[in-house]
């Protein structure tokens, strides 16, 4: 129950975002201009109960692109219980002062209809046991605390033995992980 409460306490707060300012930070998904040069990663499709291939995918694109320093741009389409397909668009590159960093945009069913943040960083969590899809697709994080036991950075790991935390200030962003 305590972890419901929180998970619900982080994306209602996640999900404050100001009308024009979610339209201005929403600015990939209107116009893709100025992403020439970046790799497209093309389309993931995630499901909220299952580890799909485009799951790992996605994890492999973001955490290659991000740690190699190297721009791209990825979709993934989110199959949820209730609020039909959420579109995801992650575009990895330097902010002005030139950290490496992923702007992240969602846009789905529901008010507000596109909220965007700026990671910078991304750290990976294993996974206790790969083989349950549950525990690919599902698991909420306190926001306070970096979990313990994160994968090194230069480890090569398969990317269905890990999740993927955006984190800001060394914090995370969001409870939920991908």
């Amino acid at each position: 129950m305590k972890l419901l409460v929180l998970f619900v306490v982080a994306m209602g707060s996640f999900l404050l975002v100001p009308a024009g300012r979610a339209d201005q930070g929403c600015r990939y998904f209107k116009s893709r201009g100025g992403l020439s040069g970046f790799e497209d990663g093309g389309i993931y499709i995630l499901d909220h109960s299952r580890l799909t291939r485009g799951r790992a995918d996605l994890r492999e694109f973001l955490w290659q692109h991000w740690s190699g320093h190297r721009k791209g741009i990825a979709e993934a389409r989110i199959r949820t219980a209730g609020h039909g397909t959420v579109r995801a668009l992650y575009v990895v590159q330097p902010d002005p002062q030139g950290r490496w960093g992923i702007n992240v945009e969602i846009d789905r069913p529901m008010e507000p209809p596109c909220t965007a943040f700026f990671a910078d960083g991304l750290v990976r969590v294993p996974i206790a046991n790969p083989g349950d899809d549950h525990l690919q697709t599902a698991g909420l994080w306190p926001l306070d605390k970096l979990p313990p036991n994160l994968l090194a950075d230069s480890g090569v790991v398969d990317s269905k033995l890990y999740r993927l935390m955006f984190v800001r200030n060394s914090k995370p962003l969001f409870s939920d992980l991908i």
